[in-house]
């Protein structure tokens, strides 16, 4: 198991250790054989797929990782691939929760288990997955909003306006954050989300899009805050605004950004200020976890449904705890 996981994450939570009888598969899972479904291969979604190879290969089983840079067609077919070749599992990162269906329905009617991560499933479509093992995207949402109604307060700003650089919004994780985002914004009226532009993860149009709202704004008073919807973004944003000659930090008039999953780049970026919050989502605790409901399943035990791993602001004040897990 990570060493981190262990002090973090429970595997208690994860796994409920009870008689299952009932369970019709193989108890062992040596030799088995799992797909992974993934969204584009970058610094997250890969260490994310390095840790499912070497956890299963623990456990004698073989982890072969499909990529789809953002492309629902593409990852259906290469579900169906996978249904064709006869895998034992299915270890899913939707590119849509939508569009995936019906290649998910497919799969659960060859008898084929999938785990879901990071993307919940869609709203009535639970009865086609095995688990759900991710962090609660909302709650990732409410931290960075929190922490930006916190930094007001903190540095004697009345309010301002914020504007947010996401994730897709069509569908998955970005919608959820967002939601997050915008209630802990409400806890002052006087904060504004003045602007929302979608660039589906993509750290390079972040930081045009972000250059774009500076020269936007400026006649207005300017930005005070801006979110990038993970750090990769919410770094590219920070570049815009020092080529924009704008001051970054904490300060009453600085602009104040905050992000959300810690990549490598953020500890540091988090002690010089240029970067004042994430938030938790460390992939190799997903790619430990989900191994472990994995095995768990082939070893004949009962699986929680679904599987929260716990969310935590990370800031200055925490920064070497998460220092480790950061750096994957």
């Amino acid at each position: 198991m990570h060493r981190y996981l262990s002090k973090l994450v429970p595997i208690g939570l994860a796994i409920a250790f009870v008689n299952a009888a009932a369970n019709e598969c193989a108890a062992d899972p040596q030799g088995k054989r799992i797909a992974h479904m993934t969204t584009r291969l970058e610094s997250y979604t890969g260490a994310l797929a390095n840790t499912l190879a070497a956890d299963a290969k623990k456990h004698g089983m073989e982890v072969t990782t499909f990529s789809s840079p953002f492309n629902p067609a593409l990852q259906a077919q290469q579900m169906d691939d996978a249904i064709a070749r006869k895998f034992d599992m299915i270890i899913l990162v939707a590119v849509s929760a939508t569009a995936i269906v019906p290649a998910a329905t497919r799969a659960h009617e060859a008898g084929i288990p999938i785990i879901v991560l990071i993307v919940p499933p869609k709203t009535g479509t639970e009865n086609l997955y095995l688990s759900y093992i991710g962090e609660d995207q909302r709650a990732l949402g409410r931290i960075v909003g929190k922490s930006v109604v916190t930094a007001f307060k903190d540095n004697g700003r009345d309010g301002g306006k914020v504007a947010a650089i996401t994730g897709s919004l069509q569908d998955g994780i970005g919608p959820l954050r967002l939601e997050g985002f915008k209630q802990e914004l409400a806890a002052n009226p006087k904060i504004e989300l003045a602007a929302i532009e979608d660039v589906a993860w993509d750290p390079v149009k972040s930081q045009t899009v972000a250059s774009q709202l500076f020269a936007r704004f400026a006649a207005q008073g300017g930005l005070s805050a801006m979110y990038g919807m993970n750090d990769a973004q919410a770094l590219a944003i920070a570049q815009a605004a020092t080529a924009a000659g704008l001051t970054v930090g904490s300060g009453p008039k600085d602009i104040l950004i905050v992000g959300g999953n810690c990549t490598p780049q953020t500890p540091d970026a988090i002690r010089s200020g240029r970067l004042y919050s994430s938030a938790s989502q460390i992939p190799t605790f997903l790619g430990d976890r989900a191994i472990a409901v994995a095995a768990a399943y082939f070893s004949g035990q009962t699986v929680e449904k679904t599987n929260y791993i716990p969310v935590e602001v990370i800031n200055k004040s925490n920064i070497d705890k998460w220092t480790g897990p950061c750096s994957y």
